[in-house]
Formats: structure tokens, sequence, C-alpha cells
């Protein structure tokens, strides 16, 4: 009995994490860019040189430290042996240095929050849902389609996910409706892909979909704006500047999500054990 229900539990508590790694990287790139743009105007040259610092023991002790213990389950030495010491130390600085200011950036936007009502820490979580439900929702949509028991009600709620963000977060109507017209394209062509190619090769398939969406939404609707500016109708304006980089963030984060999430599909190799 055990066996017949864990494999289903599995593969849902799989999907659910999938689509939630999808989500929290569709909100990092607009999160970092508030909490940098916050912390950089409040840098001091102390601050600067302790990271460069805690960048060096990083690279240098920690970072290395964890690559051959990662390689001793596996027989493998974990040391590294292509490129030249220099490039090997820049990399692992410059990604020390990019894990710092990340924690900086972080740090930034709960202090800059911190006198609101509900306090930095709920204001960073509660914007974070708002940038990740659509991309939440959407990716797993796609994850149920072939369940059609799920695939309808869970497809609805994809299809509506721009107006629930929309009511629990107070946007606006032009919010919404920037959101939902270039979601539900990403939806529907999402579904058109994993119609057309069934295979179950993770989200490689969907990058695309994302990013060219984006790119052919967000240049039209930036001419559509200087359209309505120029016939003098400002109100009915899609974006404002700030929404609109902040969308463009949001679309990055998304098709790199959809790029760096592992797959939910069980291998070959867990379906021969079931």
């Amino acid at each position: 009995m055990v066996r017949a229900v864990a494999p289903p539990i599995l593969m849902a508590a799989s999907a659910l994490i999938a689509a939630f790694w999808v989500a929290i990287c569709a909100a990092a790139p607009e999160f970092i860019w508030q909490g940098l743009w916050l912390a950089w105007h409040h840098v001091t040259r102390a601050e600067l040189l302790s990271a460069l610092l805690v960048g060096f023991v990083l690279a240098f002790f920690v970072e290395p430290l964890m690559e051959r213990l990662r390689g001793l389950p596996h027989g493998r030495s974990g040391s590294r042996t292509s490129g030249t010491a220099l490039f090997t130390a820049a990399l692992s600085l410059a990604f020390a240095l990019a894990s710092i200011a990340l924690h900086d950036a972080m740090t930034a936007f709960v202090s800059e929050h911190e006198q609101t009502t509900h306090g930095g820490f709920a204001d960073a979580i509660s914007l974070t849902m708002a940038w990740a439900i659509v991309p939440f929702a959407v990716t797993l949509a796609w994850l149920c389609l072939p369940n059609r028991w799920l695939a309808i009600p869970v497809g609805i709620i994809a299809a509506v996910s721009p107006c629930i963000a929309g009511w629990l977060f107070a946007w606006s109507l032009h919010s919404v409706f920037t959101t939902a017209v270039p979601t539900l394209v990403i939806l529907a062509l999402g579904y058109r892909r994993m119609v057309l190619w069934p295979a179950p090769i993770g989200f490689a398939r969907h990058v695309r979909t994302v990013a060219w969406v984006a790119i052919v939404w967000l240049p039209t609707a930036l001419l559509v704006d200087l359209l309505l500016g120029w016939v003098r109708l400002d109100q009915f304006k899609l974006y404002s500047s700030f929404n609109f980089w902040m969308d463009a963030r949001v679309y990055l984060g998304w098709s790199l999500g959809l790029l760096l999430a592992p797959s939910p599909n069980l291998s070959r190799a867990d379906r021969r054990s079931e």
C-alpha cells in the first residue's frame, strides 16, 4: 500500500518544488535590484573592504572545501582541473562577492521597510509573493497538464492568477491588465508546446516561450504608450517607467528560473524502481 501511494505523493511534491523554484527565480531579480539600489546609497569604504575580505575567505577556503566534500561520496577528489589559478580565483571571488552583494541587498531592503506597518521582513515576503504568484501558478498548470483531473482547475487558477495577485496586493487595474495579457499568452503557448512535444524534457521548452513573449510584449506596450502620449491620453498608458523595468526584470527572472530549475519528472531509473 505504501508503494502505491508514495509515487504520486513524490511526483506532487516534486512538481510543487519545481514550480516554487521557478517562482523564486522570477521574483529574485527585482528583489535584488531594489535591495542593491538601497544598499548602494548607504555603502561605506569599511563595508566594501569587509566584503572583499569575506569574499577572499569564501573564494579561497569555503568554496574549495565544499567542492571537495561534495566529491567524497562519489570517490572523486573534487579538485579543479580546468583553468589557470588566476581564472579560477577570479571566478570564485566574483561569485563570493556576488553572494555578499545579494545578502547586503536583502538586508538593505528589509531595513528600509522596517518602519512600515508590517515591518521590513513581512514587506519583503509580501512583495516576493506578489512577484512570484503568477509564475508559480503558470508553471504548476503546465506540470498538471497530463492529469485531466488537475489540468482544468489548476489551469483556470493560472489564468486568473494576475487577478488573484492584484486582489491580494492591491494592484491597479493597469498592473492587472499588463500582467494578465502576457500571462495568458505564455500559458497558452506553454500548453501548445507540451501538446506538440509531450516528452518529459523539463522546462527547457518553456524558456523561449517566456522570453519571446516578453520581447514582443514589452516593446509593443511601450509603443502603445508612446502613441497614447502623442494623442494626450496619458491616463490610459499601460506602464510607468518604474513598472516597465520591474516587469522586464520579472520576465528575466522567470526565464532564468525555467532554465535553472531541475526537471520535476522522475528519472528512468526511478521509474524502473517503482
